[in-house]
């Protein structure tokens, strides 16, 4: 594996009352993002960080969004959320959703990054069952998809190195890319927009954070 590269920071975002965001999103025009205890929703625009929208909803972890609908992970749960008054309209049944910290949407199933666990599990929504498990050797914050590729967030360990952005094969979970955050700096959620950026949330300051996403080598 290849010594990682230092990411590209192209946006930083602070937002009044939030100091802590954990999952993220993207609807394809606004960025989403869960902070706080008790897990409220916020919308905001990516070019200007202007916030659109503000709901209650069970969101202590990662958020996905599905084209239609969010799916949020609070008190055990993964559940699916009305975008629009913040309402679960369903969940993920009998699935334990404790140690989830992210996750990401992609052909009808949930991609979930398990933190302590250092895994990502491909999840059938409808069934609640795990059909691939993928293993990390760090900690798993956010995942995303990415033009077809898997991202995940690997958080930074005391005395280990710095928080990365990693793009692995979503089969075998092999690493292809790694993109090193600036030393200190915490990660969440992850989330691609269709810009070419992946947005990275920060549970320790409530930073929304663009990192420039790479080309892939031909």
């Amino acid at each position: 594996m290849d010594d990682a590269r230092h990411a590209e920071l192209v946006a930083e975002r602070t937002f009044d009352g939030v100091d802590s965001i954990h999952g993220v999103a993207f609807d394809g025009q606004a960025v989403w993002f869960a902070h706080g205890a008790r897990g409220d929703l916020m919308s905001v625009e990516p070019e200007t960080g202007r916030v659109l929208r503000r709901l209650k909803a069970p969101a202590h972890a990662g958020v996905a969004f599905d084209g239609s609908h969010l799916w949020v992970v609070g008190g055990g749960k993964i559940r699916k959320v009305d975008p629009g008054t913040g309402a679960a309209v369903g969940e993920v049944p009998g699935f334990d959703a404790t140690p989830v910290t992210g996750l990401a949407w992609a052909d009808g199933a949930l991609y979930a990054g398990v933190y302590r666990q250092r895994k990502i599990l491909k999840i059938d929504p409808e069934r609640g069952t795990v059909l691939r498990t993928l293993v990390s050797d760090r900690l798993v914050t956010g995942v995303t998809w990415a033009d077809g590729d898997l991202w995940h967030g690997a958080m930074r360990e005391e005395g280990g190195p710095p928080s990365e952005l990693r793009r692995v094969d979503a089969l075998r979970g092999e690493v292809l890319d790694r993109l090193a955050l600036p030393e200190g700096v915490s990660l969440s959620g992850v989330e691609a927009d269709s810009s070419g950026r992946l947005w990275c949330g920060d549970p320790a300051t409530g930073k929304l954070r663009a990192v420039k996403k790479p080309r892939k080598a031909v």
